[in-house]
């Protein structure tokens, strides 16, 4: 029996179409290209190239080699990460940051300095280092604020149970009940402002070994000895206007003991009265002015040889009393060099030009003294002498000076 339907041949498909395979997939036909079978193996088609399968195997040519078979692409994997992700280029760690740091740490000052430039950079570059920067300025602030606690604590009211040795030059002080009659020093005092009440000002310090600190305690007397010339000496430079101290008032000194030879051998100079003093003693070139310090020096060495002379003239044989007239007669002329010298203020001439005429006017007196044999004449001579310039006449230069015109009278 004829079937109606005629037998398709392989070659009269048209071409595009595709024919399904025995597992039910469609295999593109067409010129050149080949179906994957149902069991992942290439087909041939009709040029001899191979398909790959879905096994990744290399399916033949038409030559009889296998093409490789390119790897396969894994799956496409989203950006999506579980915690954010910085970047691994940063910039580099600054220098002067860790300099800032390490200045801080140490106190420097010039931390500030570094800072600013250190700042700058991590700006202007993007470098790291930041945090460092501020620690350093931090801890440099910190040890600023710790100073200024430590001096304020210093210099902040008085220094209560000091020694002597904390004092400085100019100090007033308060000592126990009794320890200014002795010439031990306190094992405490307490430094107080000098225009409070006190006991005792601080005249000066100096060692008590004659040559080296390796000789031998010399004993009490000695020292005592040794001590009164030297704080004399001081206390002169210390007042340098002795009408301003008050009369009670007198120089006394500690002495180092036995045991404190070894480790602190020094003697201190100081003023005290019986009574509580309310004012500071010290007139020397840090309390006294230009014009008032200069008259001082130049009448000082005149003032302290013409009260010696004065003293001693009674009594002293003609040759000290020869002696002590030609060295007042020295200092009188000296005084009136230096006198000259000075560029007193508008206030201070008149009175200081009357003194000076009144000391020219004593110049021959002083000469005819010197050469006077009689021993009455040359007394008589040398009082007359000794009122020249007249005492009111320096009391006006005092006044107008400013200086102490009573004993123990304060500069005003």
């Amino acid at each position: 029996m004829t079937s109606e339907h005629s037998k398709t041949q392989p070659g009269d498909e048209p071409q595009g179409q595709s024919t399904s395979t025995g597992d039910g997939e469609a295999a593109p036909t067409g010129a050149g290209e080949a179906a994957p079978t149902g069991a992942g193996e290439a087909a041939p088609t009709g040029a001899g190239e191979a398909a790959p399968t879905g096994a990744g195997e290399a399916a033949p040519t038409g030559d009889g080699e296998a093409a490789p078979t390119p790897p396969a692409r894994p799956a496409a994997v989203g950006d999506w990460e579980p915690w954010p992700q910085r970047s691994a280029d940063r910039g580099r760690l600054n220098r002067l940051a860790v300099v800032t740091l390490v200045l801080g740490l140490l106190g420097g000052v010039l931390a500030l300095v570094t800072a600013g430039f250190a700042l700058r950079r991590i700006r202007r570059d993007g470098e790291r280092g930041k945090g460092l920067v501020v620690a350093g300025l931090v801890l440099c602030g910190g040890w600023l604020l710790a100073g200024l606690v430590a001096w304020g604590v210093t210099w902040t009211g008085s220094a209560p149970d000091t020694g002597l040795r904390a004092l400085r030059v100019g100090d007033c002080f308060r000592v126990p009940t009794g320890a200014t009659a002795s010439r031990t020093a306190p094992e405490q005092v307490t430094r107080v402002p000098c225009d409070t009440p006190h006991q005792a000002e601080y005249v000066d310090d100096f060692p008590a070994y004659e040559r080296s600190a390796d000789e031998r305690y010399p004993g009490a007397a000695v020292l005592s000895q040794r001590a009164e010339a030297l704080c004399r000496q001081r206390q002169r430079s210390y007042v340098v206007d002795p009408l301003g101290l008050p009369a009670e008032v007198r120089l006394s000194w500690y002495l180092p003991t036995r045991v404190d030879w070894s480790t602190d051998p020094t003697i201190t100079c100081y003023l005290t009265a019986p009574e509580a003093l309310s004012r500071p003693l010290r007139m020397d070139g840090t309390v006294l002015d230009p014009a008032q310090l200069g008259y001082l020096l130049a009448t000082r060495d005149w003032v302290e040889t013409r009260a010696a002379l004065v003293a001693q003239a009674p009594a002293a044989p003609p040759a000290t009393l020869r002696d002590a007239v030609r060295r007042a007669e020295t200092t009188h002329t000296d005084m009136w060099f230096r006198l000259r010298r000075e560029p007193w203020p508008e206030p201070v001439r008149p009175a200081m030009e009357r003194m000076l005429t009144e000391m020219e006017q004593a110049e021959p007196a002083w000469r005819n003294a010197d050469g006077e044999p009689d021993r009455g004449k040359l007394l008589q001579i040398v009082a007359q002498a000794g009122q020249h310039p007249d005492p009111a006449t320096e009391l006006a230069v005092r006044q107008a000076l400013g200086l102490p015109t009573a004993q123990g009278e304060p500069m005003r």
